[in-house]
């Protein structure tokens, strides 16, 4: 994760606690929770552990985050942040069909280069003891890139709307992370999972997608066969 340059000369400071912003506590909390998670899983660790790491009272963390699902909450959505930048930039903006697949290959990049991480990540979001907060912020990773191309021209957002937009994202994020659990046990491999999570995508836009949406995908179908 990235710190800004100014917040990173106040983490550099010595460990007192008038010396640290809060937001440099907090940006260090996060870090230190995303190393944990990919370490031990999203329920393998402690606030006092995590507090210990970060140099923080777990009261610190409790202000800054309310409890431990928010810490992981924020984390993973701090983590998916340092891939594609500000959310609420990309939340603006239409993606096509071709630089939506190329977002998926960023994500199966940094799946493999976290391993730990893609496991927990996957236990997580099917575990039925995990809280809706960390749950959203999971499913919101992979409907980043859906959301993209819905916003495009590619897209008939009234065809999708008389079927249930919110259905197909939901069926499209439980997708993509099946396929991800997948890979974490062996079912498939690294070419395999990127193939299967675009044709999942690739599917979306043959079905809901304009006449120029549909030729697309099965343009970039093809590629894929």
């Amino acid at each position: 994760m990235t710190i800004p340059p100014a917040l990173r000369l106040v983490a550099a400071a010595p460990r007192r606690p008038y010396a640290r912003t809060f937001e440099a506590r907090r940006e260090r909390i996060l870090a230190c929770a995303w190393e944990m998670i990919a370490e031990r899983g999203g329920d393998g660790f402690s606030l006092a552990e995590l507090g210990e790491r970060a140099g923080v009272a777990v009261r610190t963390i409790y202000n800054a985050f309310t409890d431990r699902d928010g810490v992981v909450a924020q984390a993973v959505a701090t983590h998916y942040r340092s891939l594609f930048g500000d959310p609420a930039a990309e939340l603006a903006e239409s993606r096509s069909l071709a630089e939506s697949l190329a977002m998926i290959d960023t994500v199966v990049a940094e799946i493999v280069r976290v391993r730990g991480w893609a496991i927990t990540g996957a236990q997580m979001y099917f575990s039925a003891r995990t809280s809706p907060r960390i749950v959203d912020s999971l499913r919101a990773m992979p409907l980043l890139i859906l959301k993209g191309w819905l916003r495009s021209a590619e897209a008939d957002r009234r065809q999708l709307a008389l079927l249930g937009r919110e259905e197909v994202m939901r069926s499209f994020a439980n997708a993509q992370w099946a396929l991800t659990s997948d890979w974490a046990a062996g079912r498939i491999d690294v070419a395999e999972l990127a193939q299967a999570m675009k044709r999942n995508l690739i599917v979306l836009a043959l079905a809901f997608g304009t006449t120029a949406g549909r030729a697309e995908g099965r343009r970039l179908g093809a590629l894929l066969a």
